[in-house]
């Protein structure tokens, strides 16, 4: 069963005044107030915490915003 995950950028493209791209260290603001991090692409790190929040918030939604 595949439940909601969305991905905020809002805030990433407001301080950077462009979408995120490229390979650095993302880090990624999680349901439950706690921070994932992962160095690499946008791409895979979006993989990455998409893969988490699946894992971790199995019964319901989970809204994520990228920080940085």
């Amino acid at each position: 069963m595949t439940h909601y995950i969305e991905i905020s950028t809002v805030r990433y493209e407001w301080a950077h005044r462009r979408k995120p791209r490229g390979y650095r260290l993302w880090y990624f603001r999680m349901p439950d107030g706690s921070t994932f991090c992962h160095a690499g692409t946008y791409a895979e790190a979006r993989q990455a915490a998409t893969a988490l929040a699946q894992r971790r918030y199995q019964n319901t939604g989970a809204p994520i915003q990228l920080c940085a």
